[in-house]
């Protein structure tokens, strides 16, 4: 996933960011050429850009689904939200983590980078191609949810299933929630896809761990751990509210924050 060559040549099982930071150590050595490892990060892109799409159309998505539903803010409608997002998360795991270790976030990539998980040239290519598949999902969403005026108003009252404080808590509150649910999900992901853990199991850990955050932060803050599952929706909402843009801040500082420490808190125990 960190290396200029395929991960399988290097025997590297590598789902989310696990590889190891010796392994990661040999990734210049192992580029055959330029070239080469050139194209090993535009297809790396591709998928991360895939992967992003996936998890802001569907965990989005749901949540204007279920207020459509009349399911709303109920309990029923978080616990359906969750485990969409988780199944998301799960799916875009097993399907693009041979390829470029389905990040799918921000937050995660740049963790990964700061604990030498992944190679410097990565960093903005993967950041990229996660904004530019999660605006492609918003505005996917936008035309699918605009195709009667019952729907729009639906879509429209839920900011297309965008991230904002929930009501009753503060600006605080819902930044403290980003920052420690999002470190929960880095250390989960860097524990469930380190070279001792039986790896085989670490998608459904890192779903599931999503889907738990959803549940308990989602009242608080949205739960989005990710800033580009916010800035799909918050760009693509534009078209009826710029609300979410005055919050957006705290979906990109929180989860940024949040990884981090994660990130670093499980180099300490590891």
């Amino acid at each position: 996933m960190y290396t200029t060559v395929p991960a399988k040549q290097l025997n590297i099982h590598c789902l989310s960011s696990g590889v190891s930071a010796a392994k990661n150590k040999h990734y210049i050595a192992s580029a055959p050429r330029l070239g080469s490892n050139l194209n090993g990060i535009r297809r790396a892109s591709a998928a991360e850009a895939y992967g992003t799409f996936l998890l802001t159309l569907v965990g989005p998505g749901t949540i204007t689904a279920t207020r459509l539903a009349g399911l709303g803010t109920t309990a029923a409608g978080l616990g359906v939200i969750g485990l969409a997002h988780g199944v998301a998360l799960l799916v875009a795991i097993y399907s693009i983590g041979h390829i470029s270790g389905a990040h799918i976030n921000p937050a995660v990539t740049i963790a990964s980078w700061a604990t030498k998980r992944l190679e410097p040239r990565r960093v903005a290519p993967y950041i990229i191609a996660q904004l530019v598949g999660a605006t492609i999902a918003g505005l996917v969403q936008l035309a699918l949810w605009s195709s009667s005026s019952g729907t729009y108003d639906v879509a429209k009252a839920t900011f297309l299933g965008d991230t904002t404080p929930g009501s009753g808590f503060t600006i605080g509150a819902a930044l403290l929630a980003e920052v420690v649910a999002t470190a929960i999900l880095v250390f989960t992901i860097f524990g469930a896809t380190d070279k001792k853990a039986d790896q085989s199991w670490a998608g459904v850990a890192i779903g599931l761990v999503l889907a738990a955050s959803i549940w308990m932060f989602g009242p608080i803050s949205g739960a989005s751990l990710n800033p580009a599952r916010t800035w799909g929706p918050t760009i693509a909402s534009a078209a009826f509210s710029l609300t979410p843009f005055a919050t957006l801040w705290i979906y990109i500082v929180g989860p940024i924050f949040g990884g981090l420490l994660g990130g670093f808190l499980y180099e300490v125990v590891r």
